[in-house]
């Protein structure tokens, strides 16, 4: 590349005959180098500020990949944190059904011994109140019967008041062999 100082200082083969004016051609050359030098400088400015864009370009470029970096780890970051969350909630739905079933289990089963235990005293009461009037029962033919020999004991009629009340009373419910047992009772 010619440089605005070689062009200043290139000379002309002078002519004679029909040559050109040195001035002219200096002056021209004059301009020439000043209009090159120009030119130049120009070019070092946009060659210095090209270089200024690429090199921030290349730093945009940096900025761009690490910003795209970075969203693909938030964006995974994210997803990862969904998913942990996800398993997370299921588990624990997991937990809360199983101490669920586990409660209701332990509810069925206290229900059940409960029933159990109901049953049981249900079946006690009803014996014991068997027990009461079959004990009732033999106590009041005891008294009965001892009512029955204390008066026959201490008062002879009241033996044929006895018999005759305990006919009446044993065949009234049967009216058909009431008259008969009737005339028995009288024979006695």
């Amino acid at each position: 590349m010619i440089t605005p100082l070689e062009i200043r200082q290139h000379t002309f083969s002078k002519k004679t005959l029909g040559g050109v004016d040195p001035e002219e051609v200096k002056a021209f050359l004059q301009n020439v180098s000043q209009e090159w030098e120009k030119m130049q400088e120009d070019n070092r400015k946009m060659k210095a500020e090209l270089d200024k864009t690429k090199s921030s370009l290349e730093h945009y470029k940096g900025m761009e990949s690490i910003m795209h970096k970075t969203l693909l780890q938030a964006e995974q970051s994210s997803k990862s944190t969904l998913e942990n969350a996800k398993k997370d909630a299921e588990l624990k739905i997991q937990e809360a059904e199983y101490k669920a079933n586990e409660i209701l289990s332990a509810i069925h089963s206290d229900k059940r011994q409960l029933e159990r235990e109901i049953q049981e005293l249900v079946s006690r009461r009803n014996d014991i109140l068997q027990q009461l009037k079959t004990f009732l029962a033999n106590q009041t033919d005891r008294i009965r019967t001892f009512e029955t020999q204390e008066a026959l004991h201490y008062n002879p009629s009241a033996q044929e008041t006895t018999k005759q009340s305990f006919f009446d009373s044993y065949f009234a419910e049967n009216s058909d062999i009431s008259n008969i047992a009737v005339e028995i009772a009288k024979e006695l």
